[in-house]
């Protein structure tokens, strides 16, 4: 425990912001991302987002963006398992629901570290991550395995492990979405959810988390696009607003009442639960009176700085709320020692590839988990004269080939005929389990979170592949979640036997496979859900 985080604004900080014109000081307090602004348009921004891209085209982009800079920006992306997802080629983990079954404090804490040596090689120094929502309701589109659960004590201790392993490695973590996402079903992308709990209840759950995480040292909170009405008052048209803009949430509640002094960082400010509830520009400027202290994928384009400077003439923004946003966030890089280190040194603590990869392995094999086995299907036995048909329901299966490619590979090691059948139709699925061609069905099933998914469920035409009744035969079926972690609560009758596996790595099913076969023991302790 080191205690909460304070950002302590200087002179020397307050006396950089008073030198700026507006756009430099716009510039400070915005965050966009590369793929927006592209080479060709490049200057000095406080921070830059990076997606995923390879590792030299990456250090390259890096390179040349900090060279714009004359205040050290904040290089940033999205580690929330590790740093795999977002650097081609570095260290994959699953995700913290994977990291939370382990139950294992330490492991999720040296995910962290390897996601901050890794990241910080190329010199990033901010994550948007870990997400510290509670997964309450199973078909939210937007946490689901990206939390580390439902229980506050679970989340916080997972969570909170992952987060000191980034920050005592110098990357500064963020907590998100403040005040709380995983309650509903609403995706905050598209539309403004709604948290509905009461002061008391939202203490226990959510509010504990960010409080405890806080008190912990987390360094950035990040508010989600949700509305928190027990803590709020409607507006003109009996709406509740998003964090983002709400003084009531952000100063009296996360500023006082849980007394975060750390950086507030938008969520993105064109997803629909913030700019669906008011006009772009003005939600901007809001967003920054009302407590935040930089704006996450603005439009950096001439209307965005003409509409900006309109709304500061207007009095929606003021000047001096810009340079303290903007003062806070330069003291900061100067607490983090970006104006001490050259922009391209390297992270002191040596890389191990070999060495991180084999504590990614040992979180997949401690997390695959065997979340319902009413019959004690598993282990099934198998041998060279097994059949087994490999089924896919998963809606975007094209995205998925390599999985597909490596289950397949993987079940052909351990029985004699492999068939893999992609979305093969209820009828299909019906004449296979009812005339017992295969001695055993491994059916891959579930959506995977996406960006403005809407809804995490089975869904279209994919869904109907549940009609007909052919989990119902004498053919034991084995269903695998390879993401969607909740699958087997909407199929509560149906499916009898479900894996979760909170991920995909090139190990993942290998050691499934394996698990299935009893060629090693597969954990049915649940501890990030419940049955």
């Amino acid at each position: 425990m080191v205690g909460k985080y304070r950002i302590v604004p200087t002179e020397a900080a307050r006396r950089a912001v008073g030198a700026m014109d507006f756009r430099r000081l716009l510039n400070q307090v915005c965050c966009p991302t590369f793929g927006r602004i592209g080479e060709a348009r490049l200057e000095e921004f406080g921070a830059m987002f990076f997606h995923p891209t390879e590792r030299d085209a990456l250090e390259a982009a890096i390179s040349k963006f900090r060279s714009r800079c004359e205040v050290p920006p904040f290089i940033v992306s999205d580690l929330e398992c590790g740093p795999g997802n977002m650097i081609l080629g570095a260290t994959k983990f699953p995700y913290m629901m994977g990291l939370s079954q382990t139950n294992s404090p330490e492991s999720a804490y040296e995910a962290g570290r390897i996601a901050a040596v890794e990241a910080g090689a190329l010199g990033y120094n901010w994550t948007f991550s870990p997400v510290a929502d509670l997964a309450v309701d199973p078909d939210s589109p937007v946490v689901g395995m990206r939390s580390a659960g439902s229980d506050p004590e679970q989340v916080v201790k997972m969570a909170g492990a992952y987060m000191d392993g980034l920050q005592r490695h110098g990357m500064m973590a963020t907590i998100k979405h403040f005040p709380g996402d995983g309650y509903t079903s609403w995706d905050q992308h598209l539309t403004t959810p709604s948290l509905p709990l009461g002061r008391a209840a939202w203490r226990e759950g959510p509010g504990r988390v960010f409080r405890e995480l806080i008190e912990r040292g987390a360094m950035a909170v990040m508010p989600g696009h949700i509305a928190l009405p027990a803590f709020d008052e409607p507006d003109a048209n009996g709406l509740y607003p998003p964090a983002t803009v709400s003084k009531r949430l952000l100063v009296d509640l996360l500023r006082g009442e849980l007394g975060f002094e750390g950086l507030v960082v938008t969520d993105a400010m064109e997803m629909g639960g913030i700019v669906g509830y008011m006009n772009y520009y003005d939600a901007c400027a809001a967003a920054l009176e009302n407590g935040c202290d930089m704006l996450l994928f603005p439009r950096m384009d001439d209307r965005f700085y003409a509409e900006m400077e309109r709304r500061v003439e207007a009095g929606a923004l003021r000047l001096e709320t810009m340079r303290e946003r903007a003062a806070r966030i330069v003291a900061l890089k100067g607490q983090m020692g970006l104006f001490d280190a050259a922009p391209s040194a390297p992270h002191p603590e040596r890389i191990d590839p070999d060495a991180h990869a084999a504590v990614a392995r040992r979180v997949v094999e401690e997390s695959i988990t065997v979340v319902r086995d009413r019959n004690g299907l598993v282990p099934f036995a198998a041998g060279l004269e097994t059949k087994v048909l490999h089924a896919v329901v998963m809606n975007n299966h094209d995205r998925y080939g390599d999985l597909l490619a490596r289950m397949k590979r993987e079940l052909e090691k351990c029985a004699g005929v492999v068939d893999q059948w992609v979305d093969p139709g209820p009828d299909a699925l019906f004449g296979a389990a009812a005339e017992r061609r295969y001695d055993l069905i491994v059916c891959s099933i579930g959506s995977r979170l996406s960006y403005g998914l809407n809804v995490v469920r089975l869904h279209d035409e994919v869904a109907r592949n549940m009609m007909g009744g052919w989990t119902k035969f004498d053919t034991p079926v084995v269903f695998v979640s390879h993401f969607h972690p909740f699958v087997h609560k909407e199929y509560e009758a149906s499916i009898e036997t479900m894996i979760n596996t909170y991920g995909d790595l090139e190990c993942t099913a290998e050691l499934l496979v394996q698990g299935i076969f009893g060629r090693r023991p597969l954990r049915r302790t649940l501890h990030a859900h419940d049955e």
